[in-house]
Parts: C-alpha cells; structure tokens; sequence
C-alpha cells in the first residue's frame, strides 16, 4: 500500500508541476509550455549558483579550505531549499484532499504520512539541488574527484535533502498548530511567507555584498569555526570524504528526523482531522442595514482577496515593494541621490523621471483585476444570476484593485516627491503619471482576464 500511495503522490507533482487537466471533452491538457518555463527557471538558478561556486572554489581551495567552501554552499542550499518548500509543506502534509478517504480506508497512519513526506522531500531536494549540484560537480573539477570526493560529495547532498526536510516538517507543524488557533489562516500564510522570504532575500544580498570579505577573511574565520563551533567543521568536512565527519553528522541528522517523525506521527491524525473551534457569540437582537448593490459585490471581492492567501501573495506582493523602498526613500535617500547624480551628471534632471518610471515598474506587479475572472470558476453563474449588471460587476473588481494598489503607491511616490529635487509641477506630474498608470494596470489586467479567462 504505501507503494501505491508514493506513486500517486509523484504522480500529483507531475500534474501539478506541468499544469496537466482535463477538459470538458475527456482528453487532458498539455503542460509543455509550463515545463519550457520550469525548465528555464532551473537552468537559471543553476548557472547562477554555478558562478558563485567557481568564485568561491579556487581561492578557498588553494589555501586548504575546502571544507569552508563546502560549508558555505551547503548553508546556502539548506536556506533556498527550506525557503522554497515550507510554502507547500503545511498543505501537502495536511491539507490534502483526499485526507478523508485515506483515512477512511484500512490504511496505517503512517503509510498516509510518509507518501506525504516523499512529496515534502522531493521537494526540498529540488531547490536545494539548485545549489549543491554545481557546489559538488565544481569542488570535484578544483579539488579532484577521488573515491573519498564523489562519495563525499554524494552524501553531503543527500544529507542536505534531509535537513531540508526536517526543518520544512518543523515549519509545517508550526504553522498546522498556529492555524488551528486562527480563524483566517490564509493572513498567518502570508505572514510566514513575507517573513520567509525577507530572510532568504537579506541573506542572499549580504553574501553577495560580502563574498569577497568571506573568501579574505576565510582563514580568520575558518580557525575560530574550526575550533569553537567543531560540529560545524564536520558538516564541510562532509564534502571532503571525511568519514567521521560523515558518520558523526549521518547519526545526528537519523536522530533528529526520528524525533520529527514521532512528532508527526503522534499529532497528524488530530490535526488533520481538527474542524476550527467555532467562537460562541450571545444573540442580540439588532436592525440589519440594507446595502447597496455596489457595496455588497465589493465586500464580496474583498472577503474572496482575503481568504486566499496565494491570490494575495501572488498579486499584491508590489504592495511590500512599494512600502520598503518609500522608507528606504526617507531613511537613506541622500546615498541613493549621491550615487544618481554621479551617474547621471552629463543628463540633468532625469532623476525624478526614474524614480516615477522605478515606482511605475513596482505598483506594476499588483495585479489583482487580472486573475479576478477566472478565480470565478465554476461558481460564475452565481455572480450572473444576481440582480446586478455586467458593468457592476466587473468596476467592484476594478475597485478591489485600486482600493490595495493606490495607497501604497500613493505613499512610495509622496516620499519620492518629499526626497527629489524637482519643480513644483515635476512632482505634480510625477504623482499624476503614477496614479493614472496604477488605473491603467487595473483596467488593463480586467480586460486580459475578460479575453483570456
């Protein structure tokens, strides 16, 4: 059975990944132009991470530091790969949607749990591969690919895959326990993504920026590592083939996914099977204020924006573009015009057009009109048999927009307005051009969702 229940589990990924359904005739959709994408997006990441390991590979092996490049990567793999899973861990250990009749059958909990967790790994596996691979491949071109290596080498990324994995199961019960306690989760979905994503994102910048202090401090760094944090030696000492090194953090790594498994095989069936804890309200006997039709589909956009925490995630996220970079306007805007009007000294008085044309490009990315049609699904004709016009409809979904997208544009662009060096009809126009391209993008998006739902 649990054979059975890994393959349907694989099966679900290649679905999903390849956007494969079927339609109204039987015959299902192809996802080649999905694949093309993934297929991009992956060759990307690899080449890029493929730079910062031939960067960081000859320097540090030739002063005998080859554990600290394997160190290195390897932090940096568990990083993007535990950022790039724990977004689907919660749902797919959790939320899946045959968890019923699963459960329903004669099937141990356990199979249940662990054709969940193939899925959790190979997920981790993916994005961390988007790292250790070309660490690996390019250590065994600086450093020789012996025997000790390339098992090495094997085992440090198989190692990896499982911490991905024990730290994504944590992050997902986390979030299970906190969402049983909230009744709108999809705000602490949203929470944990921002937060996780502000990690990956800092982390990411500060090792570009100091790449270059890592690689001259290596030797500092590498004898206070190797002498006050010793465990940490041994996990770059993996890469090398060392055997204790692979037998001490082989040992550590088994003992705590035990611990996670009996976690989750103790707490999956209660949480899986929880039903939120409904909150008793005393009756009050109170006049209902009738709405207009207008204010009704409005409220209606709004509560289906804030329960889905992907349509948020995915359409809004210029709102945490527009915010952060109208503080950093306020907080350190005389480094950035500095460094603008050194660049652009021989054409004076563009500034104020890139900072419009830079807020533009960010407010662009808040796209909530577009998928606004198409999130109607099969539930459309209810939206069609109401009392209310085609036009009625459609302007509270162009409201939606504009109401989440103008005042955060409107804040990014009134710190660039206070911060720039411009007439006063230069900043005029640059909050007019910005406000009418925010309604340009919402009428915009609505009619690519009308064309192409």
């Amino acid at each position: 059975m649990l054979k059975i229940l890994i393959k349907k589990q694989l099966q679900e990924i290649i679905q999903r990944t390849l956007n494969r359904r079927k339609g109204k005739n039987g015959k299902t959709t192809s996802g080649n132009g999905i694949l093309v994408i993934w297929a991009i997006s992956a060759v990307y990441m690899m080449a890029m991470f493929t730079g910062l390991a031939v960067m960081l590979a000859e320097p540090l092996f030739e002063i005998q530091l080859s554990w600290f490049y394997y160190l290195f990567l390897g932090a940096l793999a568990v990083v993007l790969g535990t950022v790039g899973s724990v977004f689907s861990t919660y749902c797919t250990l959790y939320l899946g949607k045959d968890n019923d009749l699963l459960l329903s059958m004669p099937i141990p909990v356990r199979d249940v749990i662990l054709s969940r967790l193939v899925s959790v790994y190979v997920m981790g596996l993916v994005f961390s591969g988007m790292v250790c691979l070309p660490a690996v491949v390019v250590g065994w071109i600086e450093g020789g690919a012996g025997i000790a290596a390339i098992l090495g080498g094997i085992i440090w990324v198989l190692l990896i895959s499982l911490i991905v994995l024990g730290l994504s199961c944590l992050f997902g019960w986390v979030v299970a326990r906190l969402s049983q306690r909230l009744k709108n989760r999809s705000y602490l979905t949203v929470l944990i993504s921002l937060v996780l994503l502000g990690v990956y994102f800092v982390v990411y910048f500060n090792v570009m920026e100091q790449i270059r202090d890592v690689v001259g401090t290596a030797l500092v760094l590498g004898n206070k590592i190797q002498y006050s944090a010793y465990p940490v030696y041994l996990f770059g000492r993996i890469g090398e083939g060392d055997g204790v090194a692979i037998l001490v953090w082989a040992v550590g790594v088994l003992l705590v996914l035990g611990l996670i498994w009996i976690l989750l095989n103790k707490t999956f069936l209660a949480i899986s099977t929880a039903t939120p804890a409904a909150k008793r309200t005393a009756y009050r006997e109170r006049s209902v204020r009738q709405s207009s039709v207008a204010g009704a589909l409005r409220r209606r956009e709004w509560y289906r924006f804030c329960s889905s925490a992907n349509y948020m995630l995915n359409s809004s996220m210029g709102i945490l573009f527009l915010v952060v970079f109208g503080v950093y306007l306020l907080i350190d805007a005389k480094t950035l015009l500095d460094a603008a009007n050194q660049i652009l000294s021989v054409h004076p008085g563009t500034i104020p057009v890139l900072l419009c044309s830079l807020i533009c490009a960010m407010g662009g990315t808040i796209d909530i009109s577009a998928p606004s049609v198409s999130l109607e699904g099969k539930t459309i004709w209810l939206v069609q048999s109401l009392p209310a016009t085609p036009w009625q409809i459609l302007c509270a979904k162009l409201e939606l927009h504009l109401l989440v997208a103008v005042l955060p544009t409107l804040f990014c662009i009134v710190c660039a307005v206070v911060i720039v060096p411009a007439t006063l009809a230069q900043k005029l126009l640059m909050v007019a051009v910005t406000m009418l391209f925010s309604l340009f993008i919402d009428v915009f998006g609505l009619s690519m969702g009308i064309k192409m739902p």
